[in-house]
C-alpha cells in the first residue's frame, strides 16, 4: 500500500497504532512513525496491517492511500521518495551524504576505512548544520545529478551498478568497492540511472582481511 502526503501535510505521520492482523511482530512495541514532506510517497507494509489508526488524516485530506501505479511516481532532480527518519546531525551534512549512527545519539558521515565510522544506516536528504535535525531516508529512491554520477548495469560479467560506502571520502556513495585490509565492504544500493540511487542498505558487512 502506498501513502502519499498531500500538499497540506508536512511532518510526522504516526503509524504506531497500526493493527497487526497476522503474525507476531517483535518490534511492534516500538514507535512506527514516518517523517513526510508534501507530495512525498512512501510504501507501507499492507500485508499484515490495517490503516484504521490514520483514518483521521485521511478524513482531513492530509494523506492519500492507493497503489503505486495510481500515483505514477517519478523523481525530479534533487528529490527522493522512501521511508525516512529524523536524527540529530553530529556534523554539517549535505544532501546525498551517507551516514552512520554514533553512540552519542547523533549521525555522522560514514566512511568505510574503519569500523568506528560504519555502518551506513541512512542517506541525508537536505543540507543540515551541526545539531540540526537531519531527515534521513532509510530506504527508497533518491535522485541528485550534482552528487551522483553512476554507471548503470547489473550483469555479473560487466561493471556492476552496485553502490558501496566510500573508503576514501566520508559520506560518499561510490561504485568503487573497498579493497584495503581492515576496510569495510557494505552494499547500500544500486544505480537505477546515472543520477538515481535505489538506496537499500544491507546491514551485513565484510571486513577485508
Amino acid at each position: 500500500m502506498i501513502i502519499k502526503a498531500l500538499n497540506t501535510f508536512s511532518g510526522i505521520l504516526d503509524l504506531s497504532a497500526l493493527e497487526r492482523l497476522q503474525e507476531s511482530n517483535p518490534i511492534e512495541k516500538y514507535p512506527f512513525r514516518l517523517y513526510m514532506r508534501p507530495d512525498q510517497v512512501v510504501e507501507v507494509d499492507n500485508k499484515f496491517y490495517t490503516l484504521a489508526s490514520i483514518q483521521n488524516a485521511l478524513r482531513l485530506g492530509y494523506i492519500q492511500i492507493g497503489n503505486l501505479s495510481e500515483f505514477n511516481v517519478s523523481l525530479i532532480d534533487s528529490s527522493y521518495s522512501g521511508t525516512t527518519m529524523v536524527r540529530t546531525a553530529g556534523e554539517t551534512l549535505v544532501a546525498g551524504d551517507v551516514v552512520y549512527y554514533k553512540d552519542d545519539g547523533k549521525v555522522y558521515k560514514a566512511k568505510a576505512d574503519s569500523l568506528d565510522t560504519m555502518i551506513c544506516i541512512g542517506i541525508n536528504t537536505a543540507s543540515v548544520i551541526v545539531n540540526g535535525l537531519a531527515v534521513l531516508m532509510v530506504h527508497g529512491l533518491i535522485r541528485n545529478s550534482s552528487v551522483f554520477s553512476f554507471v548503470v548495469g547489473g550483469q555479473a560479467s560487466k561493471p556492476s551498478a552496485i553502490v558501496y560506502v566510500s573508503e576514501t571520502s566520508a559520506g560518499v556513495a561510490t561504485q568503487v568497492i573497498p579493497i584495503i585490509s581492515t576496510h569495510i565492504v557494505q552494499l547500500i544500493g544500486y544505480a537505477l540511472t546515472t543520477d538515481t540511487l535505489n538506496f537499500r542498505p544491507d546491514y551485513t558487512y565484510i571486513e577485508i582481511a
